[in-house]
């Protein structure tokens, strides 16, 4: 893990949700202040990592938090047969480090090169104390993050492959907005073992579901990580199948 000597203007820490207010419209935007992103900048470092590096392992202590500014990542369990059970991909915007009586829940590992502040958890713990509003920020995150978890159950309790993979395609599009993506295109950061983890299910039967959805008209693969949504509607339809 590589620390970077200097904090450019374009990396700023950020907390990325839906506020509480009920008069919003449900559209995620920045809960941080220029004043709070200033404070969680002079306790963090940034740091820089390559691709597949783990950043945290299940079971260890739980030092500090990352928010990522720009890459993904993914955080995973291990079952006690030995598979591995990803928990969640991580963009740009989003917090990691969830714990437990100290203890990190899951391993973090990156899967593109990543750039993140890393924060100390006992100085992030100091400046929640002295800014109630950023604790709001906080929970709005986790609320965030608990709807995105509730998504991810919804999808593997579908017993229909395609369904899993269409309502996954859909919610990859919405939650990763990769620099320079063309209207219409998911870009999956992830590699297809990494996908069929995630929604359980065999390496061959997501490769079935995409032959699936692109002999249906619904999607186009135009390379190993870039699909072209061609029938949105029908990709909807698909997703809402239980």
């Amino acid at each position: 893990m590589k620390d970077e000597p200097s904090k450019p203007a374009r990396y700023r820490p950020s907390i990325f949700a839906s506020p509480f207010q009920k008069d919003g419209d449900g559209t995620a935007v920045e809960l941080l202040s220029v004043a709070e992103q200033d404070a969680l900048v002079d306790v963090s470092r940034l740091v820089s990592v390559r691709r597949h590096t783990v950043l945290y392992p299940e079971g260890g202590e739980a030092r500090f938090v990352y928010n990522i500014v720009s890459g993904v990542a993914q955080t995973y369990q291990l079952l006690a047969n030995g598979e591995r059970r990803i928990t969640a991909f991580l963009f740009p915007r989003d917090v990691m480090g969830l714990s437990m009586n100290g203890a990190y829940v899951a391993t973090a590992q990156s899967l593109t090169p990543l750039v993140a502040y890393r924060i100390p958890v006992d100085a992030l713990e100091a400046i929640l104390e002295r800014d109630p509003h950023l604790d709001i920020g906080l929970l709005c995150k986790l609320c965030h993050e608990l709807r995105r978890s509730q998504h991810h159950t919804i999808t593997v309790s579908k017993n229909d492959a395609p369904a899993r993979l269409a309502s996954f395609l859909l919610w990859i599009q919405r939650a990763y907005a990769d620099p320079g993506r063309i209207e219409g295109e998911v870009t999956l950061p992830m590699a297809r073992h990494d996908i069929a983890d995630y929604v359980a299910l065999s390496v061959e039967s997501v490769s079935r579901a995409l032959r699936f959805l692109e002999t249906q008209g619904v999607i186009r693969r135009k390379g190993t990580r870039l699909i072209e949504v061609l029938d949105p509607a029908k990709l909807r339809k698909l997703a809402a199948q239980e």
